[in-house]
């Protein structure tokens, strides 16, 4: 086989599938270089006559290349460069698209290159991004692992096919893969979060917190690694410690909303009200219709005894997606500690309209009651206890009112033993 034959062998388009180790376009236009310039010293008049003239046969001489030769390699060489060019004018196109959120047209341009180029990594990646920014997490591994098997170590293709298992709720894969790209990229603490969140959802919390750690290390206010540890401190019930890192992020970043609220809803239930206050409006100051936040707040001015301001933050709640059923019966709640009973009631059958509410119940039983409705109060709490026998508010609904009332006692059976 001659050498030129050779040559164009190696540098085909489908050599991928005959030589070991071929990666690239890239790399065929590199070897066909090296082949243009090891030619030209071979043809160098600086070389002795006999190295240098051609054979009739052919241009092929001993020891040397032939003129001819060099013409074709380096027509090879444009065609190749030509190709190259516009593969990179269309994948900057692509780019350029993607990034403006056209991913249909962007999908196309990457399309039109695989038909050039079907091992083109570039263009693999970006479609398996594309499908991945539209859900379709099953195509997107298929492309990041055509990818993967043209260049094994693609940054890109693992970080997206780790994205895309996690897309499929697949963790174990998507672990394997950000391990391994962790073992290449040993500072990217961005995956390093990655791994600590799916050793999270796991359910392995020293994993995960190992992971935040080492996050922490390298970007001492990364966001998700403090959002993380905050979480599961506070999934341990150990409240101090999460607030200390939800805290550190409201100071790293104050329009973290949901370390803002996390913060929040702690001081709440140790009944710091007003700092749970503060929390809850720079909540609102981010988004004014975040309807947990007007719930939370609105909790917080019950604890306080504002109860004319609880009511609008309610019913802001309710305006901006709160349960209607829930935000009313607490809006009723308000009207009854204000003793207006007409519309603390009106809002209670509103409630109750809506559904079956506990506490809009437990609210009417408290009505009847002030106005000396007793019987009509019993008959509620009755059905309550019945209704649900093993939760404690009703149980303490119902000892309250009994030892209130011990008249009625005789009248209920087991009404004795819950006193």
């Amino acid at each position: 086989m001659s050498f030129l034959r050779t040559a164009l062998l190696w540098l085909s388009p489908t050599a991928s599938q005959r030589v070991p180790g071929f990666e690239s376009r890239q790399r065929r236009e590199r070897n066909l270089m090296f082949l243009i310039t090891r030619s030209r010293f071979l043809a160098s008049p600086r070389l002795p006559p006999a190295c240098r003239t051609a054979s009739r046969s052919g241009g092929q001489v001993r020891g040397g290349v032939g003129v001819a030769y060099i013409e074709e390699l380096m027509k090879e060489y444009k065609k190749i460069s030509d190709i190259d060019s516009g593969l990179k004018s269309l994948g900057m196109l692509a780019s350029r698209l993607k990034r403006q959120g056209k991913y249909k047209e962007a999908e196309e341009k990457f399309a039109q290159i695989l038909k050039i180029d079907p091992d083109d990594v570039f263009a693999l990646v970006g479609i398996g991004d594309l499908k991945r920014k539209r859900k379709q997490f099953e195509e997107a591994v298929d492309y990041y692992n055509n990818a993967l098997k043209i260049e094994e170590k693609n940054k890109y293709a693992l970080l997206g096919l780790g994205d895309a298992y996690r897309g499929l709720r697949e963790l174990d894969k998507g672990l394997k893969v950000w391990l391994k790209y962790l073992s290449l990229h040993p500072d990217d603490y961005g995956v390093m979060t990655r791994v600590a969140d799916s050793f999270r959802k796991k359910g392995d919390l020293e994993k995960a917190k190992k992971y935040y750690v080492m996050a922490l290390k390298i970007n001492t206010d990364d966001q998700f690694a403090l959002m993380g540890l905050g979480s599961i401190y506070l999934q341990g019930g150990q409240d101090e410690k999460g607030l200390e890192y939800f805290e550190k992020l409201i100071r790293a970043s104050n329009d973290c909303v949901l370390a803002l609220t996390s913060a929040a809803n702690i001081y709440r239930r140790r009944r710091q009200f007003e700092k749970a206050i503060d929390y809850y409006n720079k909540v609102l100051e981010i988004n004014p219709r975040d309807s947990y936040a007007w719930h939370g707040k609105a909790d917080c001015l019950r604890g306080l005894k504002d109860y004319p301001s609880a009511i609008k933050a309610w019913e802001l709640a309710m305006k901006h997606g709160m349960d209607p059923r829930i935000a009313i019966t607490r809006i009723g709640d308000g009207y009854l500690y204000l003793k207006d009973l007409e519309k603390a009631e009106a809002n209670y059958e509103k409630a109750l309209t809506i559904g079956y509410d506990k506490f809009a119940h437990i609210g009417m039983a408290r009505i009847s009651t002030r106005r000396n409705h007793v019987k009509k109060a019993l008959e509620i709490l009755t059905m309550l206890v019945e209704k649900e026998p093993d939760d404690w508010r009703v149980a303490a609904e119902f000892r309250d009112f009994i030892r209130k009332h011990p008249r009625v006692a005789r009248d209920v059976k087991g009404a004795e033993v819950m006193v």
